[in-house]
């Protein structure tokens, strides 16, 4: 019986959210080190000065915001690249009580976690 084969090819370019600190600052590296471009976007500056050095771009937004997405949009407009990857790592936990919880800790967490989320596909759809 053969089994079959799962093969598939990077994106040449993929954009990922919450880039600078955890999670998508290493996964923005292993890209990198794969040979794919990344686009971080992220509300802290980028942290690795050598990632900035090779070229790899970050975009500092809030990825709750449609003008950070537009601006996004524009460097892989202007980058000509043709296939597009997406990861949204870009996360908030706030770490408490509901009795704790305020509305401005909810609609941060809401903004974040779902509505970036929603315009970033928004924006990159094909």
């Amino acid at each position: 019986m053969t089994m079959p084969q799962l093969t598939f090819e990077l994106p040449d370019t993929v954009v990922v959210t919450g880039a600078s600190p955890g999670l998508g600052h290493e996964l923005c590296s292993l890209l990198v080190e794969a040979g794919v471009a990344t686009v971080g976007v992220d509300l802290a500056a980028a942290q690795d000065k050598p990632r900035r050095a090779r070229g790899v771009p970050s975009r500092r937004g809030d990825v709750a915001g449609e003008a950070t997405w537009e601006k996004v949009v524009a460097r892989l407009r202007y980058s000509g690249a043709k296939r597009i990857g997406l990861v949204t790592s870009a996360a908030i936990l706030d770490v408490g009580t509901i009795l704790e919880a305020t509305p401005a800790i909810m609609s941060r967490a809401l903004n974040v976690n779902i509505v970036g989320t929603a315009l970033a596909i928004k924006f990159l759809l094909p």
